[in-house]
């Protein structure tokens, strides 16, 4: 398994997906278990350990068992609450929400790595096209929005009393880690993006490439030779796929090809297409293409980072930082709110921010740009807060829901119980 692939694995089991790419690649088809209608696979049993390792090494046979049990009956819950949130014939869930939780998590996904390209790379390097991988995952997207509402549901009435927290604090107090050092921050993100020209500059290869087609060149050489985003593997051959299988302007474009046809150039999401039908199969069509990504320039990157300068200037002189938020941010879910991004542990902002905010506590102080794979930040400090213990005084409220997680805890363990008192469950491996 590449570096790269591993690191897709790693993050699809972090996000509790049934299934993983490597999973499908290397099966492992072994049932492990079944519970109900519901089968657990060895593959997926390796998945997540995989997941799980990174913080919790085994150091001997004996651990590595436990840890392999731990996974399975942390799995075999999972089942139990999906079995039981499907009968409740009082959850629905809307296409929209699972569409927005499906499109949520590939991002999740996407973050751990440098770029979108690298991802997209790996996904293609897999034989994978974003659209594919989302098809994948949607069933399990919904099963887990599916167990969400039917636990939400039934902790709904659970409450905690004053007098539960205080038992709980004087419990626990000696094991309750402190507060982490934290900041509040908000951001200005500007994101690097290709202008004009690049567009431009690229179409028109684009356009340079389809006639050396057209004039006689081997198709698959020259997506082998000029396709960026490793779409060039194999010379560019997607194999036998659906309509459904692609995005709506390769589709259209796609499927409007007779065999030995060569499409125009198409631009979708992922840059300029150009298609090439090499047989039909029903409702199937097999394709090769040639893809060019369209991405920033050198002078597109130094365009931005001077607006971005020219930002962090006019904020540390006295600009509204606000308004700058509203006016330049892109990104749509903070600046109505002036940037806002709420409070972050210092230990658990993202990697390209650590160095720039350590030893940072003076709120109204600025930072940047700092570059991540969205594009430029700018940030500002509204509040700092040190690394303390906890007290009923001053984190009443956290300590309250501290104690309501440990009571909703041991509910969730009573139901479990009680699903498995009338579910079929029977283990296939030790």
């Amino acid at each position: 398994m590449t570096s790269v692939i591993r690191k897709l694995v790693v993050s699809v089991c972090l996000l509790s997906m049934t299934t993983t790419v490597w999973g499908q690649r290397e099966t492992l088809d072994k049932v492990a278990a079944i519970v109900g209608n519901k089968v657990i696979l060895a593959s997926e049993i390796v998945g997540q350990m995989i997941a799980l390792q990174s913080n919790r090494q085994p150091r001997n046979e004996e651990e590595l068992e436990k840890l392999k049990a731990d996974i399975l009956e942390g799995m075999v819950s999972d089942r139990l609450f999906l079995i039981a949130a499907e009968k409740d014939t009082s959850i629905n869930l809307r296409s929209e929400e699972i569409d927005q939780a499906l499109d949520e998590r590939i991002a999740q996904i996407a973050q751990n790595f440098s770029s979108n390209e690298d991802f997209l790379t790996a996904l293609a390097s897999e034989g994978l096209t974003l659209r594919e991988l989302k098809k994948q995952y949607r069933n399990d997207i919904e099963g887990q929005l599916l167990k969400q509402r039917f636990i939400a549901k039934r902790l709904q009435t659970v409450s905690v009393s004053r007098h539960e927290v205080e038992e709980f604090f004087n419990k626990y107090k000696d094991s309750i880690p402190s507060q982490p050092e934290a900041v509040k921050l908000a951001h200005i993100l500007i994101p690097i993006e290709p202008s004009q020209q690049a567009e431009d500059s690229v179409k028109a290869h684009a356009v340079e490439l389809r006639q050396l087609v057209l004039d006689g060149a081997d198709f698959a050489t020259i997506s082998a030779q000029h396709s960026d985003l490793g779409a060039g593997v194999n010379g560019g051959d997607l194999g036998y796929i659906a309509r459904e299988d692609v995005v709506p302007e390769f589709a259209r474009a796609a499927f409007n090809l007779n065999v030995g046809d060569i499409s125009g150039v198409i631009r979708t999401q992922f840059g300029y297409h150009i298609i090439k039908c090499e047989d039909k199969r029903n409702d199937r069509l097999h394709l090769r293409h040639i893809l060019l990504a369209v991405l920033p320039s050198v002078e597109d990157t130094i365009r931005v980072r001077t607006l971005a300068d020219s930002l962090l200037q006019e904020a540390n002189n006295g600009g509204d930082f606000a308004d700058m938020a509203k006016a330049f941010s892109s990104d749509t879910t903070t600046c109505a709110q002036g940037g806002e991004l709420g409070w972050f542990a210092t230990s658990e902002l993202p990697v390209e921010f650590t160095s720039e905010i350590a030893n940072w506590s003076t709120p109204g102080e600025y930072k940047g740009p700092i570059k991540s794979q969205f594009g430029l930040h700018i940030l500002k400090l509204l509040d700092y807060q040190e690394e303390r213990q906890y007290s009923i005084e001053t984190d009443f409220d956290e300590l309250k829901e501290l104690a309501r997680q440990e009571k909703t805890s041991k509910l969730i363990e009573e139901w479990v119980e009680e699903i498995k008192a009338h579910t079929y469950i029977e283990y296939k491996i030790n």
